[in-house]
């Protein structure tokens, strides 16, 4: 007679599926922050701070190109140098800098506005990790999390016994409509 316990599944289940759910924490949220701000990105650029500044300038066609940037660039107080410059049309001209910021001057109207962009903290780190932007190493960590994802739904369906569980027509409303819904989506998206 063997004095093995036998395995109790249930109770290994809502323990893995409480750890890695600990393990995925992070990645989560991770995921879910830089997913919504994604979804948003026409609305809200949460990759880059677009700062505008506008001011009047005294610049005329006559003067040469490197005259026109020295008093542009006097005006807003860049010191940064100019990356490159043209004309956009007869009274419009674009200076562009390293950083990514550009002045456009309309020298008809006498004014100047000034871009000044930078990167937004986290936010762009995340939405990175998220899309994918960096080495292939954090591919492979992806796809380890997105299975680890697979493992918590599922096993999330079986953390929980009686009238709670989603077998049950008390809660099973809930996963029936979870699944209903991506569904609908996508037989109407089709």
């Amino acid at each position: 007679m063997s004095n093995k316990r036998p395995i109790n599944w249930f109770r290994l289940n809502r323990e893995l599926h409480r750890d890695l759910g600990y393990f995925a924490f992070a990645m989560t949220v991770l995921f879910a922050v830089s997913g919504i701000t994604l979804n948003h990105l026409a609305d809200w650029n949460s990759n880059y701070i677009v700062e505008r500044e506008q001011r009047t300038v005294s610049v005329t066609v006559d003067q040469s190109d490197e005259q026109i940037n020295q008093q542009l660039l006097s005006a807003f107080a860049i010191k940064q140098p100019v990356k490159a410059s043209y004309w956009e049309s007869v009274n419009q001209y674009k200076l562009f800098f390293d950083n990514g910021g550009a002045l456009t001057a309309d020298l008809k109207a006498q004014t100047a506005v000034y871009e000044n962009i930078r990167s937004r903290p986290i936010l762009k780190q995340f939405n990175s990790l998220h899309l994918n932007e960096v080495k292939a190493g954090w591919i492979i960590f992806s796809d380890l999390y997105a299975g680890l994802l697979l493992f918590l739904a599922i096993s999330g369906l079986f953390m929980v016994k009686g009238k709670y569980s989603p077998w049950h027509s008390k809660r099973g409303w809930l996963l029936l409509l979870g699944t209903v819904i991506p569904c609908v989506y996508v037989f109407i998206a089709s």
